[in-house]
């Protein structure tokens, strides 16, 4: 298999290099694992979500979180149908997110925690159709 895109990545290594632990993060003090397996099918779902949700080639996406696996996850998502990732950092203040969020034409955001979703709502743009979380949050999608 020829990698010819950035997202071939994740089929090679399960083909060539399949492993139980390809992403880790530490969770309410224990460690939880991905396998390769488990990458390709999340990434995968999200791909199919993102189509059921009308996002097509092209479209952008906000993402703001700390580093977890479950922004790999919804990177890899977004560039198997095409759309375009706007990460930020989680950091910038209210102005700044503002400014990226009109600017960017994105239509959807997705935050990692509590204190960016309240962030995100307060200073949402006409463009923001929904914010949608990777922490569970009484509320908000995720």
């Amino acid at each position: 298999m020829e990698i010819q895109r950035t997202f071939d990545i994740l089929d090679y290594a399960l083909r060539t290099f399949p492993r139980t632990d390809a992403l880790a993060s530490k969770v309410d003090g224990q460690w939880i694992t991905w396998s390769t397996e488990e990458y390709a099918k999340i990434a995968n779902q999200i791909s199919y979500g993102l189509l059921s949700m009308g996002l097509k080639k092209g479209d952008k996406i906000i993402s703001a979180s700390n580093n977890r696996p479950e922004w790999n996850f919804l990177d890899m998502g977004m560039m198997q149908i095409g759309v375009v990732h706007v990460p930020i950092y989680p950091t910038l203040n209210d102005q700044e997110t503002a400014f990226i969020m009109e600017h960017s034409d994105a239509r959807i955001a997705v935050v990692s925690d509590s204190a960016l979703y309240k962030k995100f709502s307060r200073i949402k743009t006409r463009n923001i159709e929904k914010i949608i979380t990777f922490n569970e949050i009484e509320g908000a999608e995720n």
